[in-house]
């Protein structure tokens, strides 16, 4: 009977020990809209501090188009454009400076020097650095615009949230920059690629606010 009630015990502890290393491994998402602004909710529940990046903008994109976004260009226009462009600053400047570099020397070596003038505020990526067991918001602006002819959309918008894992490891060679980012020696801090998604960032769309 002694036995038996040691080895439950055990189980139990591994169990535990499982379940509380599952949660230190925890970084997650949420976001809050607020008119036209859009706020993501970075939550660091890990035991050491972490480096991420980010999308500079966040593309929406509706169930009622093929399309992988709806923020349009001169190329297409959808009928509604939802998509949301980060705010000015909120990077941390030191290792935004180390992934730009990267990235201009990896456009120069692949002949594209022109690209580096051309980088508009919602190209590219920005860089956090966010504390063990703290949270981090980053703050987009917004933009819903309705344009004629007026054609039938969901009222839910799926985020296209960029897929920092799988770019890290495929055979992408405009993310190459990133990767080479991701192996920097960060001392304690810790580089990780992509935050659990809670909610899948989805968007409710109402009629007005398609229709400022």
């Amino acid at each position: 009977m002694k036995n038996f009630t040691l080895i439950l015990l055990i189980i139990f502890c591994l169990f535990s020990c499982k379940q509380e290393s599952k949660k230190d491994t925890i970084f997650s998402l949420k976001y809050t809209k607020n008119g036209d602004e859009l706020t993501l909710i970075f939550e660091n529940n890990t035991s050491h501090n972490i480096i991420f990046p980010a999308p500079n903008t966040l593309e929406f994109g509706d169930k009622n188009f093929k399309d992988f976004s709806t923020q349009g260009g001169k190329e297409k226009d959808f009928p509604i454009n939802v998509y949301a462009i980060i705010e000015d600053n909120q990077f941390s400047k030191f290792y935004q400076r180390k992934l730009d570099s990267i990235r201009n020397v990896n456009l120069s070596d692949r002949g594209m020097t022109d690209v580096i003038n051309q980088m508009m505020p919602g190209d590219g990526d920005s860089v956090f650095y966010l504390q063990k067991k703290e949270k981090l918001k980053i703050k987009y602006n917004l933009t819903i615009k309705q344009s004629p002819p007026i054609h039938k959309y969901s009222s839910k918008f799926k985020q296209n949230y960029y897929p920092y894992d799988r770019i890290l490891k495929g055979k992408y060679p405009e993310a190459e920059y990133l990767r080479r980012f991701s192996k920097l020696n960060f001392g304690k801090a810790k580089f990780i690629a992509q935050p659990i998604i809670e909610d899948s960032l989805f968007l409710k769309i109402t009629e007005n606010d398609a229709n400022k």
